[in-house]
């Protein structure tokens, strides 16, 4: 069984891996931190009880996200993502493609026709744009995921009783 230290280390170095990857492809001159603007020479460091956690959705009490870099409301961006155990999103889906990278809490993705896939923390999983999904937090501890999108992030929900 790995320790905790050992497992966290390998969840930044795939996260860090991921959308590295990701940012290095799609960021289009975009400033990856708010710190990057107007030329900034020092880089920026936030720790994990420093986070100013924002609303993810108005409309869905208890969601929160901090946005790493880019803004999720325009373009592509990494965003920390912040569910409480038990919650689920209902099928849904996104304009974008996205990448998502579990760090705490144990997190259930479903493509529409396939069977739920459940990972914990260093799962990671990329979602293609405009495929029905469902998305869930598992009972027992709230779910952080680190998620990058290649485009605006936006949520579509999708009555699957009509499907």
């Amino acid at each position: 069984m790995l320790n905790t230290r050992v497992l966290t280390s390998v969840v930044v170095a795939l996260a860090t891996a991921i959308t590295t990857q990701s940012f290095a492809q799609d960021r289009t001159g975009a400033a990856s931190l708010a710190s990057a603007k107007a030329g900034a020479t020092q880089g920026n460091f936030t720790t994990y009880d420093a986070i100013p956690w924002k609303p993810l959705n108005p409309k869905q009490p208890g969601l929160q996200m901090f946005v790493v870099w880019g803004n999720p409301n325009e373009g592509a961006s990494e965003i920390v993502q912040k569910f409480p155990a038990g919650w689920d999103s209902g099928w849904h889906w996104h304009t974008a493609a996205y990448e998502g990278v579990v760090v705490q809490g144990k997190w259930t993705h479903t493509f529409k026709g396939a069977a739920p896939e459940t990972g914990r923390p260093g799962s990671a999983y990329s979602q293609p744009a405009r495929q029905v999904h469902d998305d869930k937090c598992e009972e027992g501890a709230e779910c952080i995921i680190v998620a990058y999108f290649h485009g605006k992030r936006d949520f579509m929900p999708v009555n699957m009783k009509t499907q």
